[in-house]
């Protein structure tokens, strides 16, 4: 049986503006309301089910997710963020502010959601051995 991930839940502080700021960026589809979910479908139809006030905020964990999109993709989310004077970084550690990195021959950047608990990167080539 050929395993496929289906859907993932991510816990944050306000459901639908971190689910309406993913899809902004991406420029997909609004997200929808799932039950106690709003979700964003990737383009190969993953769910991300975004959630809040099922945790108590303290409890809740920084989150990462990571979009491999292409170099015309890029673009395009990289101007919505510009065009919103969004913060960002060349890494995860968020060190090098206004920065987008060059890693294995593509580009990458980081930003957080409004909430601040989910890390969203954007590559444009996969990881390999080494950047």
């Amino acid at each position: 049986m050929a395993n496929e991930l289906n859907h993932i839940i991510v816990h944050c502080h306000d459901r639908h503006a971190t689910a309406r700021f993913l899809s902004e960026l991406l420029g997909a589809e609004p997200p929808l309301d799932w039950g106690p979910f709003t979700q964003v479908t990737s383009s190969n139809r993953v769910g991300i089910d975004f959630a809040s006030g099922m945790i108590p905020p303290a409890a809740i964990n920084m989150s990462h997710l990571a979009f491999l999109v292409t170099d015309a993709e890029f673009d395009a989310i990289f101007a919505r963020i510009s065009e919103r004077s969004l913060r960002y970084w060349a890494d995860p550690m968020m060190r090098h502010e206004g920065k987008i990195n060059h890693n294995y021959g593509g580009r990458g950047v980081y930003l957080l959601d409004p909430g601040k608990t989910v890390s969203i990167e954007f590559i444009t080539r996969p990881y390999g051995a080494a950047p």
